[in-house]
């Protein structure tokens, strides 16, 4: 075996100097001199760009020619606008990745035609079809710079288009799509030396399925241990020291109604660094007094860290029992709101959530909350689905418990929320819609997942002829979906909801233009509801819909869920209600939920000038609170 091994490495050394003498005729050294190199890298970019790239080709072999059809249409959906405005990196992305895409799925394609018809695979394109598709590409750029204009207006966004970004990330993502080629070129060279060493003891039906399937699987193999491997061990060391350090405005309180303080069961040092952000910002009793008035309390905020100095699974048990002896101790359960709020990721949880919810019920609350990761949302969302759920179906399970024991008419109101994340393990908590609803007295969802089991299901059972985008469940009677405040007093079409908003009383607040909603899997196959509805397609939504996203956008497979997918990064740096940014709204939600509206509310509703002061103490708190070092990468999110 060895010995024929290294008979085929001979045979492959002796091949070389021809291959070297066809590479120098092929870049005319001898003619060009060291003007070859930079000539032969203007017509390789030359066959890459779009547009260009239609005239022929000069230097890429003609087995490509198809294959670069398919990348000049895949082009035309790389720049056509998603839910947010694309910056240079973003275009980049898109162009790159999708160019590979379309280039891979052509290249397949005309393999596969190949039999049905006389042209061959490689033969060059009719002159008019290529000036036709270099017309179509100039034509989709002019359209999709308007758009992004208009798209810009839509999301309140702080950044002014420029046309010299935009053919920035063009021409990045195109060098990306010629580095994909290289790469494509090498792993296809690979496979092919591997079916030739296959191919001198099996027939070529056997070897090439072999070759495939098993250079795919050393492939695999390699970029698992040598990439992807040490990319997570990397995020995830990163992740825990980041966890460990301290916030600079985050000081240790020193009331005994917060976790953490020196009267506190939980360490300090243990709460993460996000824990010990929730617990050392937020309202007092005077800041409430202050702002809205009236009799106010000192809040209660429990929060449990992960003890990431033991290298063990997180018992959540034991943490909700930590939990409960802390609300105990603060007096918890003598208050007449208690809301369990689900961290997102880190144990980040929206200030605008729990400082909300402590304004609109004047102090006569408590917040509890566990960290079940120390790891980004992103990370957390990849790598570990079910603890954001199991963490805060143990938390709420060990509370009830406690709750039964308390006399009906003592006993506080339970309330539940989060965002993103957050939003998705506290909903699915519960094992169906009628268990929160029944064992709850209301909540607030802000950018809840479209994974999420409750979530999805509401929205599946919706009303005929509301949208994906704003569901319509039993006549607003318990749940709303919301875009805007406005949203809890008329549906999407501006009408009054045909019920009236009983308790318990459900936000699942979700922007039009916020892609962690609306990204799913599912996506890169099949259109969803919300692009065939009005809003999409070029037909516009009702005006008290709040669209904050093109109407002209369409589904096109692979290309809507990469795009959608890209959004999400910057999601957070345009101001709410956009993106995935709820910040004032949330405070205006918490309003309704806990004190109700209309004829109805409680005596406690906070008045409209109230709202926009607490929303504005709310952004002074957090931004104090959280601020990095070299400040916050967006000044909308924190």
């Amino acid at each position: 075996m060895a010995l024929q091994l290294f008979r085929d490495a001979r045979a492959a050394l002796n091949k070389l100097p021809d291959a070297l003498e066809r590479a120098r005729n092929r870049y005319s050294v001898k003619s060009d001199g060291l003007l070859a190199v930079p000539i032969a890298a203007l017509e390789v970019l030359g066959d890459i760009a779009p547009g260009v790239r239609m005239r022929g080709l000069r230097r890429l072999p003609q087995n490509f020619g198809a294959g670069l059809v398919g990348a000049e249409v895949a082009t035309w959906g790389a720049v056509s606008p998603s839910l947010l405005p694309h910056s240079w990196w973003a275009t980049a992305a898109n162009v790159g990745v999708l160019q590979g895409i379309g280039h891979g799925f052509a290249t397949v394609a005309s393999q596969a035609l190949r039999p049905a018809t006389s042209h061959s695979p490689n033969a060059s394109l009719p002159v008019p079809v290529r000036v036709a598709m270099t017309g179509v590409t100039l034509s989709v750029f002019a359209t999709s710079m308007r758009r992004r204009v208009r798209q810009e207006k839509l999301v309140e966004s702080d950044d002014t288009f420029k046309i010299s970004a935009q053919a920035l990330g063009i021409t990045l993502g195109t060098l990306g799509y010629g580095a994909v080629l290289i790469v494509g070129d090498a792993i296809q060279t690979f496979i092919d030396a591997i079916n030739e060493l296959l191919g001198k003891k099996l027939p070529p039906v056997a070897s090439w399925p072999l070759a495939i399937v098993g250079g795919g699987a050393v492939l695999i193999v390699v970029g698992d241990r040598m990439v992807v491997r040490r990319f997570a061990e990397r995020v995830s060391r990163q992740a825990l020291e980041l966890d460990r350090e301290f916030m600079r405005g985050a000081d240790q309180p020193q009331r005994r109604e917060r976790s953490g303080s020196p009267e506190s069961e939980v360490d300090w040092k243990t709460m993460g660094r996000q824990g010990r952000a929730v617990v050392a910002g937020g309202p007092r009793k005077e800041d409430i007094a202050r702002l809205v008035g009236g009799d106010a309390m000192e809040p209660i905020r429990v929060f449990v860290g992960l003890d990431t100095e033991r290298n063990e699974d997180p018992d959540f048990e034991d943490m909700a029992a930590v939990a409960v002896r802390e609300m105990h101790r603060t007096g918890a359960f003598e208050r007449s709101h208690i809301a369990v709020m689900s961290a997102a990721g880190t144990g980040w949880i929206n200030d605008f959530h729990t400082s909300g919810f402590e304004f609109v019920t004047r102090g006569d609350c408590a917040i509890v909350a566990m960290q079940y990761s120390y790891l980004p949302s992103a990370y957390s969302y990849l790598a570990d689905r079910t603890n954001p759920v199991r963490s805060s179906r143990v938390l709420i399970e060990a509370i009830r418990r406690e709750l039964q024991q308390i006399d009906p008419d003592q006993r506080p109101k339970l309330y539940v929320g989060g965002e993103s994340l957050g939003a998705y393990g506290v909903s699915d908590a519960f094992e169906n819609v009628d268990e929160f609803l029944e064992h709850t007295s209301g909540g607030v969802f802000t950018g809840t997942p479209g994974f999420a089991r409750n979530h999805s299901e509401l929205t599946k059972h919706r009303a005929k002829g509301s949208p994906q985008r704003l569901p319509l469940i039993d006549g607003g009677r318990h749940v709303r979906f919301t875009a805007h405040p406005a949203h809890v007093r008329h549906d999407f079409r501006g009408d009054d909801y045909a019920n009236a908003w009983e308790a318990p009383r459900f936000v699942f607040a979700q922007h039009a233009s916020d892609p962690v909603v609306w990204w799913e899997p599912n996506l890169a196959w099949r259109a969803p509801d919300w692009l065939k509805e009005p809003g999409a397609r070029g037909v516009p939504a009702p005006r008290a819909q709040h669209l904050d996203a093109l109407d002209t956008m369409r589904w096109m497979p692979l290309v809507t869920f990469w795009q959608i997918g890209i959004d999400q990064l910057p999601s957070k740096e345009y101001p709410s209600p956009h993106g995935h940014n709820y910040h004032d709204e949330t405070v205006a939600y918490w309003n309704v939920v806990v004190h109700g509206q209309g004829d109805s509310a409680g005596e406690g509703l906070l008045t409209r000038p109230e709202l926009v002061r607490v929303a504005r103490w709310i952004h002074n708190d957090a931004t104090k609170t959280r601020m990095p070092k070299g400040g916050f990468p967006s000044k909308h999110g924190y």
